[in-house]
């Protein structure tokens, strides 16, 4: 009986032991953490009264590369850090700021440790308009979809409209062939369908259809400006659908068929 209440006592003093040597720790991590804060806070408190007094002040911001974001949009984002020590500038929190505009591809901030903030933004370049959901969207290059935008707009707009799932993701190399075949210079393009994630359909103004070869779309293309060029003016206003999908071979359909 007496082995029992040794061992009982033992484990008793141990689980004390342990308890105290914890809150010790929490006691002096806590301690720590406070002073730590309180040492940054006096740092920070110090270095802004010396920018005050000697005028190390953020006053001045540069910003270059805008085109579709509103300067506006920028300069509100760094009011709040307006009269801030420049050497305190959260540079991190003022870029994440401003990169929750859409247009913002790439941001570059510097400082010249005096009163001025260099801003360097490079927007993101659209090359194309995707129609989806009834809705359309500016992307670059990539596919990438960059924003909306509205109907509106379009009158300042010299972009391309692309339909069809994926079509902004396979746009770029039809807008390749496109320029090397000097095609929009001859034709006004309504609208270019991406179908079945395959081949393509251009339509032109004046509902007329070009019908792509999914292997060679250049070829396609080169076979329909060929044929327009030996066809009469008559020929062509009857014709509304150019079937090039068989590159040997193209089928024309006009209108009364």
């Amino acid at each position: 009986m007496n082995n029992i209440n040794r061992r009982r006592y033992v484990l008793s003093f141990r689980s004390f032991t342990y308890f105290c040597i914890l809150l010790l720790l929490f006691i002096i991590s806590f301690s720590l953490y406070f002073t730590k804060n309180n040492l940054l806070e006096i740092s920070k408190n110090i270095i802004q009264s010396f920018s005050e007094n000697f005028q190390y002040q953020f006053t001045i911001f540069d910003i270059s590369g805008l085109e579709k974001i509103e300067l506006k949009f920028v300069e509100d984002k760094l009011q709040n850090y307006i009269g801030s020590s420049i050497f305190l500038l959260p540079l991190d929190e003022i870029n994440d700021s401003i990169k929750e505009n859409n247009w913002v591809k790439e941001i570059n901030l510097n400082t010249n440790y005096k009163d001025t903030l260099f801003i360097r933004i490079e927007e993101y370049r659209p090359i194309g308009i995707y129609f989806f959901n009834n809705k359309y969207f500016v992307f670059d290059e990539n596919g990438k979809i960059i924003d909306q935008i509205y109907i509106e707009d379009f009158t300042n707009q010299s972009l391309l409209i692309f339909k069809g799932n994926s079509s902004n993701l396979k746009a770029n190399s039809l807008i390749n062939i496109l320029k090397n075949n000097d095609f929009e210079k001859k034709y006004q393009i309504d609208s270019l369908e991406f179908l079945n994630k395959r081949r393509w359909n251009i339509n032109l103004y004046g509902d007329v259809k070009l019908m792509l070869s999914e292997e060679d779309p250049n070829k396609s293309i080169q076979n329909f400006i060929m044929i327009q060029n030996k066809l009469s003016e008559t020929d062509i206003n009857n014709i509304k659908t150019y079937d090039l999908r068989n590159l040997k071979k193209t089928i024309l359909i006009n209108l009364n068929d």
